[in-house]
């Protein structure tokens, strides 16, 4: 008995000597994932998705918020051959940071190395260049090669196989992806740090510029980084706007989502712009970006919808948006059965519409491409994709995925001429993926009838 105890410890001591275990350094655990917890830096979300990167357990995540956060994605990834934070071009680091995609590219390059996919990163942001890091072309994008950790120039790679479920996942411009060296995951009932001081600095941005209190709303920006120029120009013009709807309204931003990532963050809201011809409310979609220094939060860039514009970036959507309280409403309704608006009623424009969408989802669900490409004009465009790759896209989407149900409610459409908008609440499920958003389709009427002319998630 004793000499088989010998033996035994005998045996453990040589594998430990001669078949160490590898560090962390060298592998990527697999963590598991907790659905009752989400990362900390997700301190806020109202719509849409948001990705984030856990560069020591080489995984990407994605969340979205309905009630509740749900994840509906997430793979392996591979970031920077080289830890820590990329400071400077050709380090082989991954950026930490709060990013958006601007666009998509399809067959960037070698499909080995890039595989069919990449979505360009806006690194380096303000924040980066304030700092003093530079650098560039640091994208998601895939790899038709065996996914090794720790083994990219400083990009996230993803298998190509993962990255084609994001094309669904990513609005430009619009959709975080927060990258950092190890997600902090706590309750999804747990306060976030610095919840509260984001949100009160929000209102108080809101506050100062509904009233016109330029004083108070260059105390909130980081000195030197105040809106100056022509900016601050176009701001004074749209004050005097809004100083009158503040005054027969409640104006508050609406769609708030907060991200943080250290001493950095980023708010972004929908804010009313104006009020239509037929008393709706037009928005326009907003960014506060942030930084914490010595224990304050600071504004340090405002980017409005049309901002985003001018930086060569996809636009980001504009939407009717509704104030507290709503006292136009009488225009609104909120079921498919009474969705009919002012200006398209009498024209038979909305019937024939519904009934495209009809078409539309029952070819969606169905995977007949050749009536769900007919839904859409020739010059069709959304995600940098033209009508064919977008077909091609879907169709590939139902190879892949089994069971896909699609229904669409709250159907709201206004027409003028021969241009139209329809935005509804999109419920999509398939073996792959779940969600539930806001969906927004610009049409258009041609010989052939209305067609959908650009297609995007609120």
């Amino acid at each position: 008995m004793i000499n088989n105890l010998l033996r035994n410890c005998i045996l453990i001591i040589i594998v430990v000597l001669f078949f160490p275990v590898r560090s962390m350094s060298a592998v990527s655990p697999s963590r598991p994932a907790n659905l009752d917890k989400i990362p900390d830096s997700v301190v806020s979300l109202s719509s849409g998705f948001v990705l984030v990167v856990d560069k020591q357990y080489q995984k990407i995540y994605a969340f979205h918020k309905n009630g509740s956060f749900s994840k509906v994605f997430e793979a392996p990834c591979s970031t920077g051959k080289n830890l820590g934070a990329k400071r400077i071009a050709g380090d082989a680091r991954t950026p930490n940071g709060i990013f958006f995609a601007t666009r998509i590219m399809r067959n960037p390059g070698s499909p080995e190395v890039y595989g069919s996919l990449a979505f360009p990163l806006d690194y380096p942001t303000l924040s980066d260049k304030r700092a003093g890091r530079n650098g560039s072309n640091i994208w998601i994008h895939g790899t038709t090669k065996p996914l090794t950790p720790f083994q990219s120039n400083g990009c996230v790679v993803l298998r190509d196989s993962d990255l084609q479920h994001l094309i669904d996942l990513i609005f430009f411009n619009k959709t975080p992806v927060i990258i950092q060296e190890s997600i902090n995951w706590i309750s999804q009932n747990q306060i976030p740090t610095a919840k509260e001081e984001l949100e009160r600095t929000l209102y108080s941005w809101n506050k100062a510029f509904l009233e016109g209190d330029l004083k108070s709303l260059d105390a909130l920006y980081l000195p030197g980084t105040e809106i100056k120029g022509k900016k601050r120009e176009q701001l004074s013009a749209k004050i005097k706007t809004l100083k009158y709807l503040n005054s027969h309204f409640t104006i508050l931003p609406r769609d708030v989502s907060i991200l943080r990532q250290e001493n950095n963050a980023v708010i972004m809201f929908d804010q009313i712009a104006a009020v239509n011809s037929d008393n709706s409310f037009q928005g326009s979609y907003n960014k506060l970006v942030l930084e914490r220094i010595d224990n304050k939060w600071y504004v340090i860039d405002d980017v409005s919808g049309s901002a985003l514009d001018e930086r060569n970036m996809s636009k980001a959507p504009t939407a009717p948006v509704s104030p507290v309280p709503v006292n136009l409403s009488a225009a609104k309704p909120s079921s498919p059965a009474a969705s009919r608006s002012e200006s398209a009623a009498g024209s038979g424009s909305e019937e024939v519409i519904n009934k495209l969408l009809k078409k539309w989802v029952a070819s969606w669900k169905s995977g007949d491409m050749k009536i769900y490409k007919g839904c859409y004009t020739s010059d069709f465009k959304s995600k940098g994709m033209n009508l064919n790759d977008w077909v091609a896209y879907k169709t590939e989407l139902h190879k892949r995925n089994k069971n896909i149900n699609v229904k669409i409610a709250n159907i709201r459409i206004t027409a003028s001429g021969n241009s139209a908008t329809a935005v509804f609440t999109q419920l999509y499920s398939s073996s792959g993926l779940k969600s539930k958003g806001t969906k927004k389709l610009e049409l258009k009427k041609t010989d052939a009838g209305w067609k959908i002319n650009s297609e995007s998630m609120l």
